[in-house]
């Protein structure tokens, strides 16, 4: 008997885990659908298994007029965790929650280009260790805060072009030693600090 119950409790643990998954229910529905597009899912309410989802394409130019990207949950990308890249370009974002991208330690790529965003949340960025490359041009952005690329020491390329900017704090790109590329063409700078 003993030997028998060794063999269960040996079996149990070579056998997979239950893969964990996530009502997406309810959220933006652009999100939703771009994650059950990832994850092939069908049911626009399902429960999925979000472990797999590494890109998402959310894009507007996918959708014509007013059904482009207009907003985000705090929670849209919950569950995200191994998600390295995310497009969310030429949307009509015009603000972001502060906390939308916390979790995504894996992301490499981010584009919010072509939006109308008029500012960016003080620690917007924080814990996206991997991120390597950020595009934020195009935008109306008139300044950034200080601080805003802390701690994203593996960024590579950078795109601030097209903005509106007119002034960059002092030290704002302290930090960023992979730094190959920074794009900060067709704005409004007179000066530059070093």
């Amino acid at each position: 008997m003993r030997t028998l119950l060794t063999l269960l409790v040996a079996l149990v643990a070579v056998l997979p885990a239950k893969a964990e998954t996530t009502d997406i229910c309810d959220r933006t529905p652009a999100v939703r659908d771009a994650i059950l597009k990832a994850t092939s899912a069908n049911d626009v309410c399902a429960a999925v298994n979000l472990a797999g989802v590494a890109y998402l394409d959310i894009r507007g130019w996918h959708n014509i007029g007013p059904n482009r990207l207009a907003y985000l949950r705090p929670d849209d990308f919950d569950g995200l965790g191994n998600l390295q890249t995310l497009l969310l370009s030429y949307n009509r974002l015009t603000t972001l929650p502060a906390d939308v991208f916390a979790g995504l330690s894996n992301l490499q790529q981010l584009r919010l280009n072509e939006n109308q965003l008029t500012t960016l949340p003080v620690g917007i960025f924080n814990g996206l260790d991997s991120l390597e490359s950020l595009i934020l041009g195009g935008n109306q952005l008139t300044t950034l805060p200080e601080g805003l690329f802390a701690g994203l020491s593996n960024l590579r390329h950078l795109g601030l072009e097209k903005d509106q900017l007119t002034t960059l704090p002092d030290g704002i790109f302290d930090g960023l030693d992979n730094l190959e590329t920074l794009n900060i063409t067709y704005n409004r700078l007179t000066t530059l600090h070093e």
